[in-house]
């Protein structure tokens, strides 16, 4: 199986390379006055998401702030222009510098460099992050913070894990969906004296958005396209994680995709494979009834997620998603005892679980047969959810992008001063 392109370690060697144009903007920084009434917006998945949802929420404001969406390209922008931005930048452009280095604010979701990376110093800091802590992030998992074989070299580790903490510790706000996750990242950050803040996730109030049966017929109505004329089908999703540049291991062997096959014939099912962007081209076996749904075809998977009759993941915070439609939620980890390991895991895998979970696809083929056959397994599974559901989300009032917006424009007026 092929590994993807990007790796942690090369990353964070070009961070460390980089060194002299964050110092650079850092000094320029000192010498210009940021603008409270301009904000600048990024993410590495484009005008979606969370990054969208704050926008949008932060020009409902009472006293709005001038808002840019800073791109990575030009199809983003066409895409940024189409959601209705009316400002947008090429983020790594004189004019996306010079806009990041007035701004009094800056939103992202990923890192730093969603936006311009070198003129961040002395702006207020929004990281909206992109998923729930159930594997170790930043500081917290030596994965992150590896660089190789440059590794070995004496005081090499040490510094980068300075450096990341250095950076970290200006986010000013980092909005959590429960008190579950704050400590998690909390550390992974760096931060302290009330960074982390219980308001929701922007990204996910389009879980909570009108009735159940409307929030039904709208991921329905997003999930058409998708499903290969089987309007009818009830629809599994298969979302892996990345491996952090490795091989998955998830990937099913011929005859488990025979066996797949026939499963889905059988029970009348369309199996959605969404691997992480950075592993599509692992996943390279598809038919009318397992279709291949990249982040290109279908940017967000939030407004998917009440349309599907069960999910497949394994460390994926997806599932914190998921759980709180009441479904079916499969977990398929063959590399648990490596993965915890290298990247590390913040919760227990078998309570995750609901005390058992799959190493393999026929393993999880059977348990999914169960569930959607089963009434006795399906209410089970379906109370495992909702518990998860209960610990995993404090607001369920679809308005947390407002709450993160209101709080982000407190503490711009309070920089300000």
């Amino acid at each position: 199986m092929a590994s993807t392109g990007f790796r942690f370690d090369r990353g964070n060697l070009g961070k460390l390379l980089a060194l002299p144009r964050y110092v650079l903007g850092a000094l320029h920084a000192r010498s210009v006055r940021r603008d409270p009434g301009l904000w600048v917006v990024g993410s590495a998945f484009g005008p979606a998401d969370g990054a969208l949802a704050f926008l949008r929420a932060s020009a409902a404001l009472p006293d709005p702030p001038h808002l840019v969406w800073l791109s990575r390209s030009p199809e983003e922008a066409e895409r940024a222009r189409a959601a209705g931005i009316d400002r947008v930048v090429d983020k790594d452009s004189r004019e996306g510098y010079q806009l990041t280095l007035r701004a009094g604010l800056a939103a992202v979701t990923h890192g730093f460099g969603d936006v311009n990376r070198y003129a961040l110093s002395g702006a207020v800091i929004v990281q909206l992050w992109h998923g729930a802590p159930l594997k170790k992030l930043h500081a917290d998992s030596p994965a992150v913070t590896s660089l190789g074989p440059l590794g070995r070299v004496p005081g090499v580790p040490r510094l980068m894990r300075a450096a990341y903490r250095r950076g970290t510790r200006r986010i000013s706000l980092l909005p959590t969906c429960s008190g579950f996750f704050a400590p998690f990242l909390a550390t992974a950050f760096d931060l302290t004296n009330g960074q982390v803040q219980v308001l929701g996730e922007p990204r996910g109030d389009v879980l909570f958005t009108g009735t159940e049966a409307e929030r039904i017929a709208a991921a329905r109505a997003v999930l058409a396209p998708h499903r290969g004329g089987f309007t009818d089908s009830r629809v599994v999703l298969y979302a892996p994680t990345w491996r952090d540049g490795d091989p998955d291991p998830g990937v099913p062997t011929e005859q488990q995709w025979l066996r797949i096959e026939e499963l889905c014939e059988r029970l009348d099912l369309v199996l959605l494979v969404r691997p992480h962007p950075l592993g599509v081209g692992e996943y390279n076996h598809a038919s009318p009834r397992v279709r291949l749904l990249t982040a290109e075809q279908q940017p967000e998977s939030m407004p998917l997620l009440w349309g599907l009759d069960a999910l497949i993941t394994d460390y994926s915070s997806m599932l914190v998603d998921f759980a709180v439609t009441g479904r079916p939620l499969l977990l398929l980890a063959p590399d648990l005892e490596s993965y915890r390991a290298s990247r590390g895991l913040y919760v227990d895998y078998s309570w995750l679980a609901g005390g058992s979970w799959s190493t393999d696809w026929d393993q999880v083929l059977d348990r999914l047969e169960a569930v959607l056959t089963d009434p006795g397994a399906a209410v089970s599974a379906s109370a495992h959810s909702r518990d998860l559901a209960s610990t995993f989300h404090e607001w369920t009032d679809g308005g947390s992008a407002t709450r993160v917006a209101r709080a982000a424009a407190d503490l711009v007026r309070r920089r300000s001063r």
